[in-house]
């Protein structure tokens, strides 16, 4: 009993010890993650949440985000998470990010880990699943994005008590624990991986079904529960479902074929399960096999757990033993999860990619979290099975398991080089023909044809951050005639397969230990242990010291002296927030596209003084008041010049900000000679007004702003004759300005027109009558002026569907609380009536 109650104590603290090493030196090593998308997308919208929080209210709105947009509604901020509260109400936002990375990542692993166990698997097994599904390859692609640990960590804790119901062996309060985490795992805002989860519970519940057998009725009723949980967590979470859905149906991002079917797991890219390297280290490869033709990137597919565990899940989905009822219900769960995750290389992807969840999200490699976590629990078992002896003749297995990994991994390189060697000479070939008709398969028409594929292997690759990327790597210098993939995949091959077949050699190293169960299986943990070490080192995030990122970006430092929500043109994407500034070209996933003429005017490359000047009048005409260019290297003094010579800039400066260019464009990239050389011109233009008056012939008249073209010329002709007038703001949702009117006109608000917003006109005595707010000039606010008279309008983000979001939430969460107290009551009233019960 003591053995066993340490062995539960000692494998999740090795856990977390293992996990905690293989993210360092983020987190306990004093570093946060830096680049992509941590710093371009995310770190933007957690310190506005952070702020919203330590502030008192919910961020409805999020005024910082381009023109402003819905910030609740858009969801990824996840307003709703409760670890969010924590890690960004109560610290600054880098160290708040990094707090949430680590500990979400520490909570899937000890998930596994649970999951493991109530599925059956040994705490040593179990320990195995944790880290094959911590350190996966899942999570090592996605460092970039917070969402993926937030919500992902919470998959194993659902499949386990989805388990522990399907099994009988949960107690009565298990449905409302599990109603609860499916909830939790919503509202981070990522749907998708949510969505995936489940589909598995619902794969997972028909699985018990068919494996029931005598107790098939019994496991009927049990599998009923969890699909009546999966219903209720619909009302549980309308707080953040309600508002995204309503701006889901507003936004017009079209959800058709090419979308749904992007960025899929491809037969070809299986092979990462045993070569996770392969086609991912060297930048060569990204024309060939990965973008047309395939549709996919290595950002969103690494299908890895370890070469160990895949073996080990591999031998006991053939042989499951004792276990055989919940190894066989994973492995439909593993097999459901792997053809969803082929995408359009799947029949029936046309049809199912319609239906309802299907069809609201592309990227269908990343149903590989449901396959990793499947095969890092039946690894578990696989390593139980050879412990415990239940396995015959292990040694045979593994021996077996290379041989199929290296022939697998030949097979495919092999039919690279095939297609390369046949392209390669003129004329017909058998083997081109052969090519061509497995491509004429694919769904995507106007893909380039064969030989035009593998002719990008035999270009020269110029492009900096291609060399830059391959540098970090340390594939060996670059060639005087430039990089070309057919002339460097010698060494690429060694470098991306080096590693492989040294766990490989290693697995039929231990083959002779196979009569000394102990010492393989040792063995085999050091050597997954090993495996996942040495894929920490291939993350695709770089590393800063855990300090406010205003204070290690010169640029973003400049942006944070200035006052709070100043709009800026700029290539930072979303992490302008950081600074207290609104980025025009900021980027969202679900969104609603405005003036993009005029932003792209305005983010033009003057050539001459005067196109400077219809420059400025298009960053003037958009409410912002700077604009940040770079990194460019020689010549940013000229260009300076022109902006200058326009007399319209207040200052204008030239700052050298490594930092920027490495989160921008890779530390790679910052590293050479063209990056460190890359230098911001930062102008500040003063003051740019938010609101205007446009005078009209008659109150009617505003109906032809509703039709005006929205080109960029026509905006600012428009705007000519108008007066800027003040914009003031008690909150994000609370706008009010005042307008001395000649006659009749229309107040434009710079400011995306969403339906949520309400507005209230004020007369010189007072009296308020509401009006509506219209959308005019290519989706911006207009409100009317009816005549002559001192006017204040004011503003107000009313937030319907999330206000009966939350009503229906806390009804929901109210009942919950409810069921849990019958539940608790009922069990105390059992065991006083049966004390042994």
């Amino acid at each position: 009993m003591i053995g066993s109650r340490m062995a539960g104590v000692v494998g999740p603290a090795l856990l977390c010890a293992l996990m905690l090493g293989w993210l360092w030196p983020i987190g306990l090593g004093g570093a946060m993650p830096v680049g992509g998308d941590v710093t371009q997308f995310q770190m933007g919208l957690m310190s506005v949440l952070g702020e919203a929080i330590r502030a008192g209210r919910l961020p409805f709105w999020n005024d910082r985000w381009g023109f402003g947009f819905p910030g609740l509604a858009e969801s990824q901020m996840g307003v709703y998470y409760p670890p969010h509260w924590l890690c960004f109400g109560l610290l600054p936002v880098e160290a708040g990010y990094t707090a949430s990375m680590v500990l979400h990542l520490l909570w899937g692993a000890i998930g596994a880990y649970w999951a493991a166990r109530r599925f059956g698997v040994s705490s040593r097994g179990a320990t195995l699943a944790g880290g094959a599904w911590g350190a996966s390859g899942f999570f090592l692609i996605h460092l970039p994005h917070l969402w993926a640990f937030c919500v992902g960590s919470w998959t194993p804790w659902i499949w386990g008590l989805a388990w522990s119901i399907l099994s009988g062996r949960g107690g009565r309060g298990t449905p409302w624990l599990l109603a609860a985490a499916l909830t939790v795992q919503i509202l981070p805002g990522h749907f998708q991986l949510a969505f995936c989860t489940q589909v598995s519970l619902g794969v997972m519940a028909l699985g018990a079904i068919v494996r029931g057998r005598g107790e098939r009725r019994a496991v009927a009723r049990r599998s009923a529960v969890v699909l009546l949980v999966l219903l209720a967590v619909l009302p549980m979470a309308a707080c953040q479902l309600l508002p995204t859905a309503r701006l889901a149906r507003l936004a017009e991002t079209q959800r058709d074929f090419e979308y749904l079917s992007g960025f899929a797991a491809t037969p070809l890219h299986l092979v990462n399960l045993v070569a996770p390297d392969l086609f991912h280290r060297s930048p060569l490869w990204r024309p060939v096999v990965w973008d047309p033709p395939f549709h996919t990137s290595p950002e969103e597919l690494r299908l890895y757990v370890g070469l160990v565990p895949a073996f080990l899940a591999l031998m006991v989905l053939v042989k499951p033993g004792s276990h055989a009822g919940a190894i066989r219900v994973l492995g439909l769960v593993l097999a459901v999860g792997l053809f969803l995750s082929l995408g359009p290389y799947v029949p029936g992807f046309r049809i199912f990619s319609q239906w309802p969840g299907f069809s609201f999200f592309r990227a269908p490699a990343r149903w590989g979290m449901i396959v990793s976590l499947a095969l890092a629990i039946l690894a578990g078992f696989g390593l139980d099975a050879i412990r415990e002896g239940r396995l015959v003749h292990p040694g045979r297995w593994l021996v077996g398991c290379v041989l199929g990994a290296v022939l697998w991994i030949g097979v495919v390189v092999g039919l690279f080089e095939l297609g390369l060697n046949a392209t390669e000479r003129p004329g017909p070939s058998v083997v081109v023909a052969l090519y061509e008709r497995v491509f004429a398969q694919f769904p995507w028409p106007n893909d380039p044809p064969v030989t035009e594929v593998f002719a990008r292997a035999r270009r020269p690759q110029a492009d900096v951050r291609v060399i830059a990327a391959q540098g970090r790597e340390k594939l060996g210098p670059v060639p005087t005639g430039g990089l070309r993939l057919d002339r460097e995949r010698g060494r690429i091959y060694r470098a991306e397969l080096g590693t492989t077949a040294a766990l490989l050699l290693a697995v039929v190293l231990l083959v002779p230990l196979a009569n000394r169960r102990r010492t393989l299986v040792a063995g085999l943990l050091l050597l997954t242990a090993v495996d996942l070490g040495l894929m920490a080192r291939r993350r695709s995030v770089d590393a800063a010291p855990i300090r406010p990122l205003t204070e290690q970006s010169l640029v973003l430092s400049r942006l944070a002296e200035l006052p709070q929500g100043t709009r800026s043109i700029d290539p930072m994407r979303n992490l302008t927030m950081v600074a207290g500034a609104a980025g025009v070209l900021s980027y969202r996933t679900l969104d609603l596209p405005i003036q993009a003429e005029l932003r792209g005017l305005a983010d033009a490359i003057p050539r001459s003084p005067e196109e400077a000047d219809a420059i400025l009048d298009a960053q003037r005409s958009l409410g912002a008041r700077v604009r940040v260019i770079g990194p460019i290297g020689p010549g940013i003094e000229v260009l300076r010049d022109r902006f200058t010579e326009t007399g319209r800039i207040e200052s204008a400066a030239i700052l050298d900000d490594p930092a920027l260019t490495a989160w921008l464009l890779g530390s790679g990239y910052a590293a050479t000679d063209e990056g460190k050389g890359g230098r911001y011109l930062f102008l500040d233009a003063g003051p740019a007004p938010r609101a205007w008056f446009l005078p009209t012939d008659g109150p009617e008249a505003i109906g032809r702003f509703r039709k005006e073209s929205t080109d960029a010329a026509s905006i600012l002709g428009q705007l000519e004759d108008a007066r800027p007038i003040e914009l003031r703001m008690r909150s994000p949702e609370h706008l009010e300005l005042s307008v001395a009117a000649e006659g009749p006109g229309l107040v434009l608000v710079t400011q995306l027109d969403y339906p949520e917003w309400a507005a209230s006109l004020i007369d010189a005595e007072g009296a308020a009558n509401p009006v509506p707010v219209d959308g005019v000039l290519g989706g911006w606010q207009g409100v009317a002026v009816p005549g002559p008279g001192s006017w204040t309008i004011r503003l107000t983000y009313e937030g319907r569907a999330e206000r009966w979001g939350l009503v229906v939430s806390s009804a929901a969460w109210a009942a919950w609380l409810v069921g849990v107290a019958v539940t608790l009551r009922r069990s105390r009233q059992r065991l006083r009536i049966d004390p042994t019960a």
